[in-house]
């Protein structure tokens, strides 16, 4: 004689049959999610069995990172040298304060990267590169109107070498503190581009206002 149970003892079975399942098959993708997941991620389980993903900024420079470090040195060096000889040989009262404003703002982005590059083991370069040497022997034999606007041309191609360097990084880097420093300078290097085109600085007569 077969014995009688409640209809909800034989209902209650399967129903703890898959929720067993579905705990196994949220372990198992969670097991799944910590062994795929990049290095830059840290991962926890969270108390309703799903995977969170914590994030932390890349550390670890690429080519791209070291090659921009030592462009970037280079650009800072060339305006300091150039604005340096256009404050000695120039008269115009715009291009000798667009030049010691140049010398201000291209020395701190200069201590600024050093410290950066210092901090990756990065060596930056000591001197100049031929053609930037080329240019600044060019500028050096130039006097008058002539040296004014050979330095303008400078500052307007420079400015606009500079901006694409410092996009690419932004794009293409890896090392998140390389890349804030590239995200931090360029609209300064923007601005200086503006300032060279519309024949503006920051101080003096020629004042440009920063939120224009």
């Amino acid at each position: 004689m077969f014995r009688s149970y409640p209809q909800e003892r034989f209902d209650a079975a399967p129903t703890r049959r898959v929720m067993k399942l579905n705990t196994y098959t949220t372990l198992a993708i969670a097991a799944i999610a910590l062994a795929t997941v990049p290095a830059i991620a840290q991962v926890r389980i969270t108390k309703d069995g799903r995977p969170e993903r914590m994030f932390r900024p890349i550390q670890g420079l690429n080519p791209r990172d070291v090659h921009f470090l030592r462009q970037a040195a280079i650009i800072n060096m060339a305006e300091i040298q150039m604005s340096q000889m256009a404050i000695e040989k120039s008269s115009n009262p715009f291009v000798s304060e667009y030049a010691k404003e140049m010398i201000h703002e291209h020395q701190g982005s200069l201590d600024e990267l050093m410290i950066i590059a210092a901090n990756k083991s990065v060596e930056l370069p000591g001197a100049m590169p031929d053609d930037v040497k080329k240019l600044c022997m060019h500028l050096q034999n130039l006097t008058g109107d002539r040296f004014d606007a050979a330095y303008q041309n400078a500052q307007v191609s420079g400015h606009a070498d500079a901006s694409r360097t410092f996009k690419s990084e932004i794009e293409n880097g890896k090392d998140e503190d390389v890349k804030a420093y590239a995200v931090k300078t360029l609209p300064e290097v923007t601005l200086h581009y503006r300032m060279i085109l519309n024949k503006q600085t920051m101080m003096g007569p020629n004042k440009m206002d920063h939120g224009n």
